[in-house]
């Protein structure tokens, strides 16, 4: 993070709490990530009853609708992007977050509906402020790609022993 300290701009993260002091620095402003809320509601999702629509349901179609803003938006330029999302995305968060305001004192923190409801109105300031520029990423997947190859490497690459399998092991993850 001391690398981090001299930054001012703009920093998507996920909720990570070791983030905090760094957002806190005068000059930085966080992005919050909505693939990391949209995965969460995913989650609860996964253990509604099933045969009707339900809580999870409503936000993803929401949030599915920020997304499908984002794709139509694709090869437009900063400046149109930030246009559209005030005109486009402004009112789908509007509706997102009158939802989240009526849903969030129905439900416990415990179960999973409950999670991602908590963690979409602990992070809203973050995820709607992707919204303020048209350069702004909606979520930092793009990022979580290009280093994935070395997660899963250090992954593998932890049981390699012996420095000649250590080399074997990162030569053959090259040339693949």
């Amino acid at each position: 993070m001391s690398r981090l300290e001299s930054y001012r701009g703009y920093l998507m993260t996920d909720d990570y709490a070791g983030y905090n002091a760094l957002g806190a620095q005068s000059g930085v402003e966080r992005l919050g990530c909505w693939a990391h809320a949209r995965r969460k509601f995913v989650e609860a999702q996964k253990v509604q009853p099933k045969g009707k629509t339900a809580r999870a349901d409503i936000a993803l179609n929401l949030i599915n609708k920020l997304y499908g803003i984002k794709r139509d938006l694709k090869e437009v330029g900063d400046e149109h992007r930030h246009e559209s999302r005030q005109h486009n995305s402004l009112p789908v968060l509007a509706q997102l977050h009158a939802w989240l305001e009526k849903a969030q004192p129905q439900v416990t923190a415990q179960n999973a509906l409950g999670k991602a409801i908590s963690h979409l109105a602990s992070n809203w300031i973050k995820l709607v402020r992707y919204t303020e520029a048209g350069d702004l990423p909606i979520d930092n997947n793009a990022a979580e790609r290009a280093i994935r190859p070395f997660v899963i490497g250090r992954k593998n690459w932890r049981h390699a022993k012996r420095r000649d399998g250590q080399r074997s092991t990162l030569q053959f993850g090259r040339d693949s």
